[in-house]
């Protein structure tokens, strides 16, 4: 038995679903008897390429009048879409992407058409052929046999010689909308006889990502069984974590509850689910609760405001580079901690609206403002004005606070002034050639104060040298991630380096003790 989605292939225009851009224009060249002799279809798998193809070779060939084509349902359409059509050949170019394919390409196109309508070859997956075979078939492209038309699909257009390009007439084709997809995708249970909850539906509208065969694909796993198509059932086929453990986990993040946070975590871990799908999923709920918050519509409830929302998806996009090397509970715990962290940063201080505050401390005029105090919750604290000196003491943070991590970092700013961008250790490592971000994996990277400090310890002292030979390197990758306002101190087994603030031209001040 043929599956769902060749089932469900559409046999008229009107039954693709989207991709109105195109259809329009190959519907008025129909109409108006202007059908090109080369078209190239680029875009996502599963969004109807290969189908508009069809319909094109159906609507070339069919036996209705004109305003009607295709129509679906005479002999020379049920032969094409049954793939018998004797003038519409389909070709792999993955496995016939030689010269010699081209060459016998060419040859066969010379032929007559054998029903008496037009000739229509479809090369799917075009960008396989190889330089040699896409110019080989440039002449028969550009002066094709009189009835001939072309269509190449692909995903990648760009790997098609711009000489082929130019002889096309190039559809780029969209992915579908999470609404596109569920639309169909209710139907196609209603025609089934199988009963489906949209919220079910919806999630496997956004788990195809565009892709109509890919949702098609697997409500078809949903429907075999002719139950109702349920959240749960749906959530068990895809492999994610049930919505309901995903909003209790971000309920105990909001409430900084670690017994319940490292529970359902290692709950999650001990039923199976993938500590990367965990923290992935768990990001699209924070997500979910943000567009909630900021539109009004429904969505889950997590108790946090949208500043503290955007600032738990940060947060856990930053910690997800650690599941690169270890997809671990271990992994998933950390990243956990560091966005609950990161939370509870966000609250340990008023917010900076407070008027009074910066009121009193504001300095007297021509005295030179203290540098701010850095605060553990990743945010400056106005200091006191303090009388011009050569060099104004740095308040120290207190004693009893954990050290900031990198990531909330700010740059120190007078007392009332504008509030500096956060620096942000993420972006820093993202930038870092392979090497040099070799280097920097084995530290321990701490801010505070204005201070960034690298430390190594003895199992790492190559490292250490390493990077003490590329600091000039590391400099300039922190000025152009706009933090050339902090001191940087790399320390080692042996060694201790020190570099001031740069100043906007790139000057480094560094000191070796």
């Amino acid at each position: 038995m043929a599956s769902i989605y060749q089932r469900a292939r559409p046999r008229r225009f009107d039954e693709v679903v989207g991709q109105e851009h195109v259809k329009d224009v190959l519907l008025a060249a129909l109409r108006l008897g202007r059908v090109g002799h080369a078209y190239l279809f680029s875009g996502p798998r599963g969004v109807g390429k290969t189908t508009t193809a069809r319909l094109l070779a159906m609507a070339v060939n069919c036996d209705a009048e004109a305003p009607e084509r295709p129509c679906g349902t005479c002999e020379s359409c049920l032969l094409v879409q049954r793939g018998d059509h004797p003038d519409v050949i389909e070709l792999d170019a993955a496995s016939n992407n030689s010269v010699d394919d081209v060459r016998d390409l060419r040859e066969k196109v010379r032929l007559a058409s054998l029903r008496g309508g037009r000739r229509v070859w479809v090369l799917d997956e075009a960008h396989m052929l190889s330089r040699a075979a896409a110019n080989a078939l440039l002449k028969t492209l550009e002066e094709p046999p009189p009835g001939l038309v072309f269509v190449l699909a692909t995903t990648e257009p760009e790997k098609l010689p711009p000489t082929v390009l130019s002889r096309c007439q190039h559809f780029r084709f969209r992915r579908l909308s999470v609404e596109q997809i569920r639309s169909k995708l209710t139907r196609l249970a209603a025609e089934a006889g199988v009963e489906a909850d949209d919220d079910a539906l919806s999630l496997v509208a956004r788990a195809a990502d565009g892709a109509m065969r890919d949702a098609e694909s697997l409500l078809e796993r949903l429907l075999v069984e002719g139950e109702r198509v349920t959240l749960e059932r749906a959530e068990a086929a895809l492999g994610l974590p049930p919505g309901e453990r995903l909003v209790r986990l971000a309920v105990a993040l909001a409430d900084g509850a670690w017994d319940a946070l490292l529970g359902e975590a290692g709950s999650l871990y001990r039923d199976g689910f993938a500590p990367r799908t965990v923290a992935e999923q768990l990001g699209r709920t924070l997500r979910d609760a943000l567009f909630a918050a900021v539109t009004g519509e429904p969505g889950p409830s997590i108790g946090l405001e949208a500043d503290d929302l955007a600032r738990a998806i940060e947060a856990l996009d930053e910690a997800s580079e650690r599941f690169v090397r270890h997809n671990d509970l271990y992994a998933l715990e950390v990243a956990l901690l560091r966005v609950a962290t990161s939370l509870r940063r966000g609250r340990l201080v008023e917010p900076a609206e407070d008027t009074a505050a910066v009121t009193a401390a504001a300095p007297e005029p021509g005295a030179r403002a203290a540098p701010a105090a850095f605060e553990p919750n990743g945010r400056t604290a106005p200091a006191a004005a303090a009388p011009a000196a050569p060099e104004a003491a740095r308040p120290a943070p207190p004693a009893d606070t954990a050290t900031p991590a990198p990531e909330e970092a700010q740059a120190p700013q007078a007392a009332g002034g504008p509030r500096a961008p956060r620096f942000s250790w993420h972006p820093v490592m993202a930038r870092a050639g392979t090497q040099l971000k070799a280097f920097l994996l084995p530290a321990t990277a701490e801010v505070d104060a204005g201070t960034l400090t690298l430390r190594y310890d003895e199992r790492h002292a190559f490292h250490f040298g390493q990077l003490r030979k590329r600091e000039r390197e590391l400099l300039e990758l922190l000025d152009d991630a706009g933090a050339a306002w902090l001191e940087v101190v790399v320390e080692g087994p042996g060694g201790r380096d020190r570099h001031g603030p740069r100043s906007p031209e790139g000057a480094v001040d560094a000191k070796k003790p």
